[in-house]
């Protein structure tokens, strides 16, 4: 699998985080893959062979060519397959929904481009048609957006949800007061714009930074990960990485999660 990341310039970067384009040999073996909660949306685009999605009963079902991953809140299995060559445009989080409408209704969910945001794929596709190199596929995708995207400015949520990934404050109402709105109106807006409670992408974030710590040290040296990431203790950090990856952090690192570690890589560890 050959995978690389690229950030957009300014002033895209405050929607989108980082283009990632991936392709798989020819010739390759399928491969099951569990993608694991990042706090983001996301679109992606299949250019080659479509990777399968993997439902509850182990069935597996093609991707479109074009799709949109709403925000996830456990893990989510696909199959990657030979040939394929895929971009994926992940969103910041609290952003997306400048591209895209609201992220409540795409919890959990993964769904065709055109049910969501129709003059969104023909204007995606057609940027990077006949295009291989992925810089110049994500220069002629960062022209697209823009063509697209509003020029409002950003508000309370981006602010809280900045808040949220420094590691501050603790509790809901301060995070309200924060940002001048009371805690049922944040929470209101949050799910429109995020498309998860405050509370729940704190733990989302939360698990993102100790699966960054994990995947980036050897298991004899996973103990003090739980006090870093900001856990009471190794079992509280266990009980979450269960909720969200579907196994204990031994478990599921031993299966060689080479998707999810990818999509880890160019994080800093915080």
């Amino acid at each position: 699998m050959d995978y690389l990341e690229l950030s957009p310039p300014p002033p895209l970067d405050r929607v989108v985080h980082r283009f990632w384009f991936l392709r798989t040999r020819v010739g390759a073996e399928p491969a099951v893959q569990t993608i694991v909660p990042d706090g983001r949306c996301e679109i992606v685009l299949h250019l080659g062979e479509p990777f399968a999605e993997l439902d509850a009963a182990g069935q597996s079902r093609p991707q479109g060519r074009a799709l949109v991953a709403g925000q996830l809140t456990g893990p989510f299995r696909l199959v990657s397959r030979p040939g394929a060559d895929v971009i994926g445009i992940r969103l910041r989080t609290g952003a997306a929904h400048r591209l895209l409408p609201p992220q409540r209704e795409l919890t959990g969910r993964v769904v065709p481009l055109t049910d969501v945001g129709r003059a969104l794929e023909p204007c995606l596709l057609d940027a990077v048609r006949g295009e291989t190199d992925p810089r110049r596929r994500a220069a002629r995708l960062c022209a697209a957006l823009a063509r697209v995207l509003s020029s409002q400015s950003f508000g309370a949520v981006e602010a809280a949800v900045a808040r949220l990934e420094a590691g501050q404050p603790t509790t809901l109402s301060e995070l309200a007061r924060s940002v001048a709105l009371t805690p049922r109106t944040l929470q209101r807006r949050f799910h429109a714009e995020v498309g998860l409670d405050p509370t729940l992408l704190r733990r989302i974030l939360r698990f993102r930074a100790a699966f960054r710590l994990l995947e980036r040290l050897p298991p004899g040296r996973w103990s003090r990960v739980a006090s870093r990431a900001g856990y009471f203790d190794q079992a509280h950090l266990i009980r979450d990485f269960r909720r969200f990856a579907g196994a204990a952090p031994s478990v599921f690192f031993e299966a060689g999660p080479e998707l999810a570690r990818a999509f880890s890589a160019a994080e800093p560890a915080g």
